[in-house]
């Protein structure tokens, strides 16, 4: 049989409430890297390579509105893309440099784990293809 455990609404916001908090725990930022390559196949692979992008976060890096996470970056105009490509996957890092969270990416219209602002989205293609030398911009992520 499965599970079919389902938490309260108080619940899932005491939950990020407490992510974003141990997310910000330390003297660094937190930061965004999105990745070009597959996805890991587990969280454990998801330090490592070189990103597409880095999003350095503001403290506190993120609020919640209307039950989804918002993130706070430290830089609003965006993040300067390093390699040209189409973003497959991100890793949030805390400011202490631990793994929180990694995720899908699409743009804003494709509901990924992290939301992207910048480029165009080719077709066929739910993640927009960025040019090296752009921005990019994180919009509201799916972590609910």
């Amino acid at each position: 049989m499965s599970s079919t455990w389902r938490i309260g609404p108080e619940v899932a916001l005491a939950q990020l409430e407490a992510t974003i908090a141990r997310a910000d725990a330390g003297s660094g930022r937190c930061r965004v890297r999105l990745h070009t390559t597959d996805r890991p196949s587990s969280i454990s692979g998801a330090v490592g390579g070189t990103p597409q992008a880095e999003i350095v976060l503001a403290k506190p890096c993120a609020s919640i509105v209307g039950g989804a996470l918002v993130w706070h970056a430290e830089d609003a105009g965006g993040a300067l893309v390093m390699v040209a490509g189409i973003p497959r996957w991100a890793v949030w890092i805390g400011a202490s440099g631990i793994v929180v969270a990694e995720g899908s990416v699409t743009d804003a219209d494709h509901g990924g784990d992290f939301r992207v602002l910048g480029g165009t989205t080719p077709d066929g293609e739910q993640s927009p293809l960025l040019l090296a030398g752009g921005l990019v911009v994180l919009a509201a992520s799916a972590l609910t």
